[in-house]
């Protein structure tokens, strides 16, 4: 992101592990931001909706709220 200093993983919240992956299984992620809230003038938080998917099963192996912080530098 233009203008982005750091990004900062603030870590996961409401993570579920649903189902075991078995070695070599093939999985995809499917990641969909959710909400994006301004905490001052300089940070932005971003929710993340972050779901691993096992080829071949209907339930996922893991769903979860993924945080992120991303700062800025100051506007003059």
């Amino acid at each position: 992101m233009a203008g982005q200093t750091m990004g900062i993983n603030y870590g996961f919240d409401r993570i579920r592990f649903l189902n075991p992956v078995r070695a070599s299984s093939r999985l995809r992620g499917r990641f969909t931001l959710t909400a994006v809230t301004l905490r001052s003038a300089t940070e932005l938080m971003r929710e993340t909706r972050l779901s691993i998917e096992i080829e071949g099963h209907e339930a996922p192996a893991l769903v979860a709220e993924w945080l992120g912080l991303a700062v800025f530098d100051a506007q003059p």
